[in-house]
């Protein structure tokens, strides 16, 4: 129950802040999750944050800090679509670079303490939709940021 209370004034948080369409709010027994399309944070193949994911990843910050008192759980994963890159010779690494990107990110402008942050790549592993089709694989192109209940 508290997890559901935690959901709903994040979600009129992100309401508040325009940012329906960029942050997804969900929740489960366990923690809060706010989900981030992949596209929003980075250009395809890379792990550096874009400008405007920056602004996003501002105002989550601040819920975060209001909010996540807590550990806080940073998720990147892909679709299956081998990469092929120079930089990253899988999926794996590539979610593990951009979980760490947001890690760093939030490490360095908000005051949560980074000993309550982990961030983990989960690769192609945990798909939310078909990975058969482009629309399903855009879906597995995300962030996820799961704030566990401290009770």
């Amino acid at each position: 129950q508290e997890n559901e209370i935690m959901a709903e004034t994040i979600e009129e948080a992100v309401a508040e802040n325009q940012m329906g369409d960029q942050v997804e709010v969900s929740f489960t027994s366990q923690y809060v999750q706010l989900t981030m399309k992949g596209t929003l944070l980075f250009d395809s193949g890379s792990a550096e944050l874009k400008e405007e994911a920056k602004t996003v990843l501002d105002k989550v910050g601040v819920m975060l800090e209001r909010y996540g008192n807590g550990t806080i759980e940073i998720e990147g994963h892909t679709d299956n679509i081998p990469i092929s890159s120079s930089r990253y010779a899988s999926n794996e690494e590539l979610s593990s670079a951009r979980a760490l990107s947001v890690f760093y990110y939030l490490s360095e402008t908000t005051a949560i303490n980074p000993t309550d942050l982990k961030h983990a790549g989960m690769g192609q592993r945990v798909p939310i939709a078909d990975n058969s089709t482009e629309e399903g694989r855009s879906k597995n192109r995300r962030v996820e940021i799961k704030i566990y209940n401290p009770s």
